[in-house]
């Protein structure tokens, strides 16, 4: 009996340890415990580790702050939260992400929107930026990232990317000619050395108001921006679409190519689907991916090789994904994630929107998966649920590091949101 025990005391421990280490190799919270947080995005500082930025509303004060975390690829784990102190009151969006970036020389630029109160439009608000030479610690006065400072706009769905000359650059939507066209501007802007953002040009006008913009910057220095553009192509009569754009830069953002159309989806809607485009390149294109309910609903990606001037056609990646964010990794290969409705919880109604520059993260409360697609080439190398969706979780964004995918979400539960993340080795 004695003897019976041991070994099912043997067998109790290992088993409790197995599901321990189960457990700690599963998704871990990198946002406070507690505290709702929202929107990640991953970038990588100066030295080359990634960091990810959230906004997180506070308890004591429920305002919103931007905060950021390096990663330690030998712990695999996320360091100390930095806090943006200058960020107080930020404005969560979940198509418009509050984000860091960091110039070659250590510079940190905390980018981030805030709502203007009391005005009559109700979607007025800027954008801002403020810098950090002392990893954070302390932060300049914010200034705001547009030369247009009128309260009456909205402005948001910014996106900024490292140049080759070390500087950073943004672009973001622009209400401030609204009472003349129809839509949002697209503009852009760029760092100077030892100063912020500077020579702003506006690329093109007309744009879709509420869906995230995406801007890259290739080994060669080439600048690529991907965005929503609303068109009026003639079979649909004069009806509007809203259809994916590119634009592009050989010369650091000196001047820009004329805008081309990703895709001629001819999605007639006349809301705003609140889900933008992600880039990638690669020795051989530049690869596009977005959400589209024109003609098929679903996930598409193409590309546009070097030696063409148009973008190939469509290729469907998923009919049930949403908000797909991609990018490339060794051997030209590509990683794609998104979230789909769990079957087992289905979508109760739709994630369009009739406005821009929503002051709410466009959380979906249905459960969901995050799912990650490798292709190498045209042939699917990899495609796994990362969750097993029993709980609304969605807006991935992901990033390498080393030879890992690193992955993060935001993930719902018991009445908080909060941002999780995990790795996932692409070669197994």
């Amino acid at each position: 009996m004695k003897i019976l025990k041991q070994i099912l005391f043997v067998l109790f421990t290992g088993i409790f340890l197995f599901s321990c280490g189960k457990t700690e190799q599963g998704p871990s919270l990198v946002s406070t415990a507690g505290a709702d947080a929202v929107d990640p995005y991953l970038t990588k500082d100066h030295h080359g580790n990634p960091v990810i930025s959230w906004t997180e509303k506070d308890p004591s004060d429920s305002l919103y702050r931007l905060k950021y975390a390096v990663y330690d690829s030998v712990s695999a784990k996320f360091g100390k939260p930095v806090t943006v102190s200058t960020s107080i009151g930020a404005k969560a969006s979940a198509e418009s992400m509050n984000k860091v970036g960091f110039k070659k020389d250590g510079t940190v630029i905390a980018v981030f929107a805030k709502r203007f109160e009391n005005e009559k439009n109700p979607y007025a608000g800027a954008i801002y930026y403020s810098m950090s030479a002392d990893d954070g610690q302390n932060w300049s006065t914010p200034k705001f990232l547009h030369s247009d400072t009128s309260r009456a706009y909205g402005r948001g769905f910014f996106d900024i990317t490292n140049l080759k000359n070390g500087e950073l650059a943004a672009v973001w939507l622009d209400g401030r000619f609204g009472r003349t066209i129809k839509g949002s501007s697209l503009f852009f802007a760029s760092t100077e050395k030892g100063s912020g953002f500077d020579n702003e040009q506006c690329l093109t006008q007309g744009t879709c108001e509420c869906c995230r913009t995406d801007i890259l910057t290739d080994t060669h220095g080439n600048i690529h921006i991907a965005f929503r553009n609303i068109m009026f192509p003639s079979s649909l009569l004069g009806k509007q679409a809203r259809d994916m754009a590119y634009v592009s830069s050989s010369d650091n953002g000196k001047t820009f190519a004329s805008v081309k159309t990703i895709s001629n989806d001819h999605w007639a809607i006349e809301g705003c689907p609140h889900t933008g485009p992600s880039l990638a390149s690669t020795d051989q294109a530049v690869f596009a991916t977005w959400f589209t309910a024109g003609g098929s609903s679903g996930v598409y990606y193409t590309g546009l090789p070097g030696s063409q001037d148009k973008f190939s056609p469509r290729k469907p990646l998923s009919t049930e994904g949403r908000h797909p964010q991609m990018i490339s990794i060794t051997n030209n290969s590509l990683a794609f994630v998104w979230e789909e409705a769990s079957s087992n919880h289905p979508a109760k109604g739709s994630n369009s929107h009739s406005h821009v520059h929503m002051a709410k993260n466009e959380a979906s409360a249905a459960s969901s998966t995050i799912v990650l697609k490798i292709l190498n080439g045209s042939n699917e190398a990899k495609n796994i649920a990362l969750t097993d969706g029993e709980l609304p979780e969605h807006h991935p964004v992901l990033i390498s590091v080393d030879d890992q995918l690193l992955i993060a979400w935001v993930r719902e539960e018991n009445g908080r949101a909060g941002i999780y993340f995990t790795t996932v080795d692409p070669k197994k």
